[in-house]
């Protein structure tokens, strides 16, 4: 009986497609014209989707998404590190947005669906603020949403350009902590440095590249201005400041530690509120 259903889905399917494109890992995808019903596994992703107004056409989403909007409460069906088989099978998505932190198996977490006939789509993440403008191109292609989707670049584009307009203040030595066992911050290369640096700010790590777990002593010699921390691990607030080996550091000894909010996790067109409230900080310091 299975047999049966995949093999209607997989004739249903050839006879709608008509379009294909090339995701980010180079495969040639066949995406129908209508598309209804959307699974999208990053929070990111989620979150251009939900901005375009499109949020009624996820029928499933990874958990991390469920609190991005109250339409989406019981639709966290996936882990982001893993494509949940049986419960994408289960939905039977029109396509599935995702990208490469769902592939734990590479491309062969994707075999499964392109047997079945369910087009999965990886768009690559992000690395500057910029290039969001892609992913929302990216999305609104795949949805066929061009009106939405330039809508809300066109937005994007604008608000970026008005927050890092008048970034002339002295530039500050800036350190961001996005884990404290092990401590585990950025380097450059990353959307995480961009946004510090499209604030305003020096991060301390700039001379190292991608996500990096320097040492104690190593935080000390660079011995950031402002810490920043993400407003989903306020706990590390509390361990900053109770750190005698940091006592000394600028940021420490003058109560020169932020929370952000913690969208500055996803690159998306959310970030901005994050981008908004380090330059507000930074500015004003």
């Amino acid at each position: 009986m299975l047999k049966k259903i995949l093999l209607l889905n997989l004739i249903l399917v050839v006879i709608t497609y008509s379009k294909v494109y090339i995701d980010g890992v180079g495969r040639e995808i066949s995406v129908p014209e209508k598309i209804e019903r959307v699974i999208s596994t990053v929070p990111s992703n989620t979150e251009i989707i939900i901005d375009m107004g499109l949020v009624d056409m996820l029928v499933g989403v990874d958990i991390y998404s469920e609190k991005l909007s109250d339409k989406l409460s019981g639709k966290g069906i996936l882990n982001t590190d893993r494509l949940n088989e049986e419960k994408i099978i289960e939905l039977m998505p029109d396509l599935v947005i995702t990208s490469k932190h769902s592939l734990s198996k590479g491309k062969e977490s994707l075999k499964v669906f392109d047997e079945i006939g369910i087009p999965v789509y990886v768009i690559e993440n992000p690395k500057t603020l910029k290039a969001v403008e892609n992913s929302i191109d990216e999305i609104g292609k795949l949805l066929n949403k061009k009106y939405e989707s330039e809508k809300l670049k066109k937005d994007y584009i604008e608000k970026l350009k008005n927050i890092t307009l008048d970034n002339n203040f002295k530039k500050k030595r800036v350190y961001f902590e996005i884990l404290n066992n092990p401590i585990y911050t950025t380097g450059n290369k990353t959307f995480l440095n961009d946004v510090l640096e499209k604030a305003g700010g020096e991060n301390i790590f700039s001379d190292e590249e991608g996500w990096i777990s320097p040492t104690l002593e190593k935080i000390i010699e660079k011995n950031p201005q402002i810490i920043f921390v993400g407003e989903d691990r306020k706990e590390v607030v509390n361990d900053i400041k109770t750190r005698k080996e940091w006592k000394d550091i600028d940021a420490v000894k003058n109560q020169k530690i932020y929370f952000v909010d913690e969208g500055i996790n996803r690159p998306s067109t959310r970030v901005l509120k994050s981008l908004e409230q380090i330059k507000e900080v930074l500015s004003n310091d």
